[in-house]
């Protein structure tokens, strides 16, 4: 019984010294992440209303809107990885390696969205439109 309660003594402590070594680490990381999301969440409607404004197409407003969010949610995440204690330098340059690779690879859809986004920027035909090529409608 007494080794049983120097089993649970010991567990105590361990884990109140991994709590106050790390809990404002946790603690500030859950702030920033909380925080990021808020933010990234009121950017995206600041940029879905001055798009808006500006007149575009309710698709590229979404689309940049969205953007902006994914943007700001990815530094977030990184800045909160770095208060865990995670070393982000190599975590960036992984990332930067991933999106070499990844742009060779997806080369041909990358290029059927920069079409996609050129159509709705331009807009020779928008929502509602109907289109008759080849006989089809």
């Amino acid at each position: 019984m007494e080794q049983q309660l120097q089993s649970l003594q010991k567990m105590l402590d361990t884990a109140s010294e991994f709590i106050v070594n790390y809990g404002f680490q946790l603690l500030g990381a859950v702030v920033i992440l909380v925080l990021g999301w808020f933010t990234a969440t009121w950017l995206g409607r600041v940029i879905y209303r001055l798009c808006e404004k500006a007149g575009l197409d309710i698709t590229l407003s979404r689309f940049l809107s969205s953007i902006g969010k994914l943007v700001v949610l990815t530094f977030v995440i990184i800045i909160a990885m770095g208060k865990f204690g995670i070393t982000i330098a190599p975590f960036i340059a992984a990332l930067g390696a991933i999106a070499f690779g990844s742009t060779l690879a997806f080369q041909g859809p990358l290029s059927n969205y920069g079409s996609g986004l050129i159509l709705i920027i331009t807009r020779p035909f928008v929502v509602g439109d109907t289109i008759k090529v080849a006989g089809v409608t």
